[in-house]
């Protein structure tokens, strides 16, 4: 059951998503003798991430995480129609670093934030067989978790007591 298509009342429509590069494996060898220099760009609509450099690992692992503000609506039905083609789109792409020219592509894959609810997404190239991406995927709304924003939602009555405790802590 998605959190987005429920009733207005008990609505809870995500603000950010966080995004975590734990690892990858079967990536391609690039560079003299195979060396390997990696590094990972993250991109929702215009805002890139880009993780540190992994030098000489057979399973490069970054375990970076960054945080990005979601465009307002673009998660919702017909909501990423107002928005140009690609906005609400996850875009992972790994780079091989190389000292002289141009970085070198070694694969990258584009997602639909909406349909990414699963939390863990193993990435694999389409276009051929050129290895996998481990990432994570995590909604929050004004940088609060789903299950800490359904806490802080019901706003119960307080006592004078209770609010006198509240300024003691």
């Amino acid at each position: 059951m998605s959190l987005i298509d429920l009733d207005d009342d008990q609505r809870w429509v995500p603000t950010h998503v966080n995004i975590t590069v734990l690892r990858a494996r079967g990536l391609r060898t690039k560079g003299k003798h195979g060396s390997r220099y990696l590094y990972t760009i993250i991109q929702v609509a215009k805002e890139k991430f880009t993780t540190g450099l992994v030098e000489k690992a057979a399973v490069p692992e970054w375990n970076e995480e960054c945080c990005f503000e979601l465009l307002p609506g673009i998660l919702e039905d017909g909501g990423r129609g107002a928005y140009p083609p690609g906005s609400g789109d996850l875009v992972l792409t790994v780079m091989h670093r190389v000292l002289i020219g141009l970085d070198v592509f070694l694969g990258g894959n584009n997602f639909f934030l909406r349909h990414a609810h699963d939390n863990e997404l193993l990435w694999k190239i389409k276009e051929k067989e050129r290895g996998e991406l481990q990432v994570t995927v995590q909604f929050t709304r004004n940088n609060m978790t789903a299950s800490m924003f359904d806490l802080t939602i019901k706003d119960k009555p307080r006592s004078a007591f209770g609010k006198l405790k509240d300024r003691f802590q």
